[in-house]
């Protein structure tokens, strides 16, 4: 007499698409989004050359709305004609901005693009310096930090260091998208 057993077999689960995942990350709070960032490999300078596509994925101080909320209220601003994402070249980038009226686009808010520590110390990331003569004083004060979130798609933070300290405030979590 042959005995068999029957295994129960585990779903395979697919990794989701990149921009599948970046959408998800709209239900997570500023604290959830700085763990994923600490966990994320850094970005190579190359593959951030040209004109990404921007997402806010959260803003400081909408913590306390719940995340499915906060998401819906995201995918509406990510659809406004206003902020486009980022365009690089070579060393330098911009911030693409589109004007409500007609398909002319803005850049405005340029940064220097290099390799760096991050600014809590958990490892490199590629800094966005906005400490440009271009941009006005106030945006100078601007550091991003970038990090790769998956093919094509990588993962950013806007900080502000506050003036007479050491204090860094995050401002925002957002997408760039190939």
């Amino acid at each position: 007499m042959a005995v068999t057993t029957l295994e129960r077999q585990r779903p395979v689960r697919v990794a989701p698409e990149p921009r599948a995942r970046g959408e998800r990350l709209t239900r997570l709070t500023i604290g959830e989004l700085d763990q994923v960032f600490g966990d994320l490999d850094p970005a190579t300078l190359g593959e951030l050359q040209g004109h990404k596509r921007g997402r806010v994925m959260a803003v400081s101080g909408f913590d306390w709305v719940p995340g499915i909320a906060r998401s819906a209220a995201l995918r509406v601003v990510n659809q406004l004609p206003i902020w486009r994402g980022q365009t690089f070249e070579g060393e330098f980038g911009t911030n693409t901005w589109l004007w409500l009226f007609g398909r002319n686009r803005l850049d405005f808010a340029r940064y220097l693009v290099r390799e760096a520590p991050a600014l809590d110390g958990r490892g490199p990331v590629i800094q966005l310096d906005y400490d440009v003569a271009a941009n006005p004083r106030p945006l100078r004060r601007i550091l991003g930090e970038l990090r790769h979130l998956g093919p094509g798609l990588f993962l950013a933070r806007i900080q502000v260091c506050l003036p007479g300290s050491d204090r860094v405030v995050k401002i925002l979590y957002f997408t760039l998208e190939s």
